[in-house]
């Protein structure tokens, strides 16, 4: 699979000396940028280069898949939902479509295992940006239901993973240099639920999500779905890889092999929602060392999120309480990621002009 790198930890020691320097500069108290500086550091390390580069070709890649679980009566929204959210997505009108367009990130939709099409869709294109081959990306009409069956096949879970990874080499040899991974799916949740739970020996009901304004009866079969799910997952729980294909499913199975070779190809990632933060959870077990590569974009409400950013020892960048698709979030973070890099350069700029500090800052003085 290969090695994961480490971030350039002198980069970002240099990138921190250097905002302590501007602050000098202009007068201004040191830390008075807070998490934009912390962003700024963090990308000069991935970058390996200070002050780090404009954030030039975003990507998101949004995975669409329904969820056998969902039969289960777990959701208000009748069959088709999924499809129908796609289709909205493809169309621009959706909060997903309309936050990449204002963040300037470019789209990316894949159906991996849609359980229902929408007649005369373009499942998968991504207005005519990305490859035309996306039909082999599909690996079954839906996943299994988990509280009864598994979510995928071994080959299946396979297949999933490498397209993954080879959905982020195609990326960033096209040119990205930020890749934000998500899912477009009813019942993706509650498999990143039991995902986490299994993962993290949480019992159901540390992560359920009852925010979402589930009635008592929803909430108590959503319970009880992740209850059954878990008892089938927890025997496979040491294998991260066995998870994702118990329990997961193709867009989370997927999700990870994008995380994994973007650590591996020196990509930064933004990753947001519960989906995509459970996929980053077993991600991490499966590459050690891949999440020094991720930001988490925003504060997502959902339980199993929140257990597994903390899990992952990551902390928001932003507090939206966004409950729609993943990657909804991360687009306003992928937003202040530009402002970040935008903002040390123009700092530099105007430090410069000020005449500088009178002495250099040793960055191990930086705290």
């Amino acid at each position: 699979m290969g090695e994961v790198p480490e971030p350039d930890a002198a980069a970002a020691a240099v990138e921190q000396a250097a905002a302590h320097r501007r602050a000098l500069a202009l007068n201004l108290p040191r830390g008075s940028l807070g998490k934009l500086s912390e962003v700024a550091a963090w990308l000069a390390a991935v970058q390996g280069v200070s002050p780090p580069r404009p954030i030039a070709r975003p990507r998101a890649i949004v995975l669409a898949a329904d969820h056998g679980i969902a039969d289960a009566g777990l959701y208000p929204w009748p069959p088709g939902a999924t499809a129908r959210r796609l289709a909205a997505v493809i169309a621009g009108a959706s909060p997903l479509a309309v936050l990449a367009r204002r963040a300037g990130v470019g789209l990316r939709l894949v159906d991996i295992a849609v359980g229902t099409t929408v007649d005369g869709a373009p499942v998968g294109d991504d207005a005519g940006t990305g490859p035309s081959d996306e039909e082999d990306r599909r690996i079954r009409t839906g996943n299994g239901r988990i509280d009864q069956d598994d979510a995928l096949t071994v080959a299946e879970a396979e297949r999933a993973f490498v397209t993954g990874r080879r959905l982020a080499d195609e990326e960033i040899d096209a040119g990205a240099d930020l890749l934000i991974p998500g899912a477009l799916g009813v019942g993706a949740d509650t498999a990143a639920a039991v995902v986490v739970a299994a993962l993290r020996d949480h019992e159901p009901i540390d992560v359920v999500d009852r925010g979402d304004g589930a009635d008592d009866a929803r909430w108590m079969l959503r319970t009880a779905a992740i209850r059954d799910a878990l008892r089938r997952t927890r025997p496979f729980a040491p294998d991260a890889r066995s998870v994702l294909r118990v329990a997961g499913g193709a867009d989370l199975a997927a999700i990870a092999g994008v995380l994994v070779q973007a650590a591996i190809r020196r990509t930064p990632v933004i990753i947001d929602g519960p989906a995509a933060c459970a996929a980053a959870l077993a991600a991490e077990r499966l590459a050690p060392g891949s999440r020094a590569w991720w930001l988490v974009g925003s504060d997502c409400p959902d339980p199993a999120a929140r257990h597994a950013v903390e899990a992952l020892g990551l902390s928001p960048l932003v507090d939206l309480k966004i409950r729609v698709d993943d990657a909804t979030g991360a687009f306003a973070a992928a937003v202040l990621v530009t402002a970040a890099v935008e903002t040390a350069a123009d700092l530099d700029a105007a430090a410069a002009e000020a005449g500088g500090a009178e002495a250099d800052v040793d960055a191990a003085d930086i705290t």
